[in-house]
Formats: structure tokens, sequence, C-alpha cells
């Protein structure tokens, strides 16, 4: 899903990186900041990659992970009075309710992200309800955890900030897209041994590693 030679990581001429500290040499450092950035990469295309497996007659009234559909424009007002725009990842309109869903690849997260992206769920569901008239109750938030094995390891993960927002695991949201939750963790495996490979073979090329093998 995600090849580490496409990620570029940290540029050269930036300052020692965390990484490069830990282990004392700028290489290494540069190698291990692409393979953070690859991680990255895998969990903002999730819904992308989801996306295009939706079939094309899909009879949910979704919208489709698409961008256009999913950005509600002035539905945050800073302390200053000024409107922002807030893109959320998911939006899924059946007859009776709305659905809005915040997609992460892993199940443990940074604390205030996760409170910003509760806010920022909070908001839509505020601006939808106002724009559409429909009662708040008819509108649910979620907080997808796509690898998660059940609600309990998000709920943990999330330490304790979900608020209103249900834990949702990767195959529960696979279920609402009518997908195969497990072909899906297959097809999102397909470029790990590309990644290795590719590891081993740039380890190879800084000379005090090289030295060891």
């Amino acid at each position: 899903m995600a090849l580490i030679k496409d990620s570029k990581g940290r540029k050269e001429k930036e300052t020692d990186s965390g990484y490069e500290r830990v282990f004392g040499n700028r290489q290494l450092g540069m190698l291990i900041s692409r393979v953070h950035a690859t991680s990255i990469r895998q969990g903002s295309e999730l819904e992308k990659f989801l996306a295009s497996k939706l079939p094309k007659d899909t009879n949910i009234a979704i919208a489709k992970i698409n961008k256009s559909e999913r950005v509600f424009r002035d539905a945050k007002t800073d302390s200053t009075g000024k409107k922002h725009k807030l893109e959320i990842d998911c939006v899924i309109k059946t007859k009776d309710k709305i659905m809005i869903i915040e997609i992460k690849d892993g199940d443990t997260f940074d604390t205030k992200k996760v409170a910003g992206e509760v806010e920022s769920l909070n908001f839509a569901r505020d601006y939808i309800s106002k724009l559409m008239k429909i009662p708040k109750d008819k509108i649910s938030m979620h907080y997808c955890s796509f690898n998660a094995r059940d609600h309990n390891q998000i709920e943990v993960g999330a330490k304790g900030l979900l608020g209103e927002c249900k834990a949702m695991t990767g195959k529960e949201l696979c279920e609402l897209f009518d997908l195969d939750f497990n072909k899906i963790v297959q097809e999102r495996k397909a470029d790990q041994k590309a990644n290795l490979d590719y590891f081993i073979e740039e380890l190879k090329k800084i000379p005090e590693i090289h030295s060891k093998f």
C-alpha cells in the first residue's frame, strides 16, 4: 500500500533528526525517517484505499469518502469568531441516520490528536444538524481503529477521550461497505516484502552497518 522507496522522510539539509541522535548515524537516521513517513502514509491513505474498493453501484448513500462531499465549510468558529472548514474521513447517510467517522490505522493514539479529532467530529455533527435540520441523536460519531481487535482496545488507546464517539473496528467499517475485511488486510500487506528487501539493501549501503554483516 505504501513503499519506503517512494517516501522522502526528512530532508538532507534539515537539522539532526531524533533517529540520527539515537543511532549516531545520519544515513541510518534518514532511512528510519523514511520508514516512519511510510507508516504515516499508510494511515493517511487508508480511506482512499477503502474508497477504491467500493463498487460503483453501491446502494449505500455515502459521501464515497469523496473529499468535496466530506468537507464542511465554515463548520468551526475559533475564539476570534473566524470560520474554518472541517474535513471528516467518512460520512455515511442512510434513510434514518447519518454516521460521521474518523478512520485510523493504528490503535494507540496521541492524546492531543484524539482530543482534536473528537472535537472536529462534534463540530461536524453540530454543523450537519443545523444545516440539514436533523436532530443530533440521528447523527452518530464513530472513531474507527482499522486494525484493532475490539472496542476496548480502541477506548484504551484513545486514553478515555472518545466522549460520545463510539469505537468502531475495521471489520465493522468493512461490513458497512459490504467489503471483505480479511481480504482488505491481505491486500494491504502486498508491499511488505518489497519494503523489507529495500530496507535491507539500504542498510547494506551504510558503511558502518555493512561491515557488520
